[in-house]
């Protein structure tokens, strides 16, 4: 077992993505009113910065290079205090330029903070709870975005936007430099690892690379589709995300159980099969209150992440197991440019129906190659 995992806990793993997210929710809350009210920013700024906070993704196969050299909890708690520097520097930011260097900073450390926490807990947990262990992390995360979500709106209710970042920058700057100085730095000499693609994981690059186009389908346009062809408001919008957020804290536990006693097959499969009906319904369906339910689930089945996770643990060396998960990762953010503007041009040209018929093509490809995942758990 490598050096840094036999001085971490599952607690230590925990309470680094609790402070991860709190971080990051409450980055997601804050930033679009914060550009709007402070800088007067237009649609095209506000999707140029977000479209540069998703290069540190494409780069997150760079975790892998320094799990070379450094623990993955060394990695994770500078990780931790690259999302608080991040932060910090939204409130100091003077203009719209220095926001977005701010936004891709912090999304750097979101991005090496994920694979290296997710190998700690991996490399932690025993095979026949691979499922629930993640199961339980991801409620906790999911528990940590509401926390986010409600700091800011107690401490916006007496600050300005600007002391809100300072203050939430200092708890995670203080909590991340903790970590990084108590937890192990260097990698022994006895682990020998190498950065590269092995052939031996394609299924997992893939599935990974097909969940990314529908993860970046799902982000972009269905709640564009609830706002634009049902008008639905801010506050209609903000609901329906505080409510999902609540959802998951229970049904990222069921989902990881349910991985564990009936094999990562099956729950990658199902998801899949079940995702292709929801994508067609955004397709044809016109009731809202049925789109709505539909948009939860989808959400939810987000958690089947776990299972994939599990199958890369259960084939994956532990020296191979950070290396895999980030470039997992990259293949993931791959098409985070690309699909949101090929399917705005099919809206734009076709109709929004053509999109979500597309991202029912990906779906069921993506449960054609989960089928190749092995039947029954694996030991």
């Amino acid at each position: 077992m490598a050096l840094g995992i036999k001085r971490i806990s599952v607690f230590t793993v925990t309470l680094s993505a609790v402070v991860v997210y709190i971080g990051f929710y409450a980055w997601r809350v804050m930033f679009n009113n914060f550009a709007v009210e402070v800088f007067d920013a237009s649609p095209t700024d506000v999707g140029l910065i977000q479209a540069a906070r998703e290069i540190p993704g494409l780069l997150a196969f760079g975790a892998g290079a320094l799990a070379l050299y450094f623990t993955e909890s060394k990695i994770a708690a500078v990780s931790i205090v690259t999302i608080g520097m991040g932060l910090l520097l939204c409130g100091l930011a003077p203009s719209l330029v220095v926001l977005g260097l701010a936004t891709v900073i912090m999304s750097f450390g979101f991005h090496y903070f994920e694979p290296n926490n997710s190998s700690q807990l991996l490399m932690l947990s025993k095979s026949e709870e691979l499922g629930r262990a993640q199961g339980r992390l991801l409620s906790y995360e999911a528990l940590a975005g509401l926390m986010g979500a409600g700091l800011v709106l107690t401490l916006t209710f007496f600050l300005d936007f600007r002391a809100t970042f300072y203050i939430i920058a200092a708890g995670v700057i203080a909590i991340g430099l903790y970590l990084a100085i108590a937890l192990p730095s260097n990698r022994g000499e006895q682990e020998k690892r190498k950065v590269r693609l092995k052939k031996k994981y394609w299924l997992y690059y893939s599935l990974s690379f097909m969940r990314g186009c529908r993860r970046h389908i799902f982000t972009t346009f269905a709640i564009f589709l609830l706002v634009k062809n049902h008008g639905l408001s801010i506050t209609a919008i903000s609901t329906i995300m505080l409510l999902n957020s609540a959802l998951t804290i229970f049904t990222n536990r069921l989902l990881g159980s349910l991985s564990d006693r009936v094999g990562e097959r099956t729950v990658l499969v199902g998801c899949s099969f079940l995702l292709v009906f929801i994508f067609t319904g955004y397709a044809y369906v016109t009731y809202l209150p049925v789109l709505i339910g539909f948009y939860f689930i989808d959400h939810v089945l987000f958690g089947s992440s776990i299972a994939l996770k599990s199958y890369l643990r259960k084939i994956a060396s532990a020296e191979d197991l950070t290396n895999c998960l980030s470039f997992g990762m990259t293949a993931n953010h791959i098409t985070a440019v690309v699909i949101p503007v090929v399917g705005g041009v099919l809206w734009s040209t076709f109709g929004h129906e053509v999109t979500f018929i597309a991202g029912a093509a990906i779906v069921f490809i993506d449960m054609l190659l989960a089928l190749k995942v092995p039947a029954r758990k694996m030991a």
